[in-house]
């Protein structure tokens, strides 16, 4: 079997397809800017399966709680964290605990979100992989 990522989601109007072959010449970079497409892919669908078990706009009203709108400095990033390790925001959640557990990190990833602390991102891996291949240009 040859190497090979192979992606595809199909769910009622949402599809999403993302391929590479991979052979002695695909570099690593590549195959990890591809996982994190796919990543990226299905961070941006799964909250929409939570619908029906969690209370998505309370978590939502959470957020918008525990983040202020505007730019947000160190200090202030580091007090919402702490609240959002709290029990007294675990309170607010609803369920048992396994429900609330799962409802905290529902939370935790809108929070991220909202504070824009960046994760991997493709857009960034692709400026990189291009910053590559210009350097690798110009030294040939």
């Amino acid at each position: 079997m040859e190497d090979k990522i192979n992606f595809l989601a199909k769910h009622e109007k949402w599809t999403a397809v993302k391929k590479m072959d991979i052979d002695e010449s695909t570099e690593k970079i590549d195959i990890a800017r591809l996982l994190i497409s796919i990543r990226e892919t299905v961070n941006e669908k799964i909250f929409e399966y939570f619908d029906e078990d969690f209370d998505l706009q309370k978590i939502e009203n959470i957020v918008s709680d525990l983040v202020p709108d505007g730019k947000l400095t160190e200090e202030k990033i580091a007090e919402i964290l702490k609240k959002l390790k709290s029990p007294g925001v675990t309170k607010k959640l609803e369920g048992d605990k396994l429900k609330k557990e799962i409802a905290k990190q529902i939370l935790t990833e809108r929070v991220l979100q909202k504070i824009k602390l960046k994760t991997l991102d493709a857009k960034t891996i692709d400026k990189y992989i291009r910053k590559k291949e210009m350097e690798k240009a110009f030294k040939n």
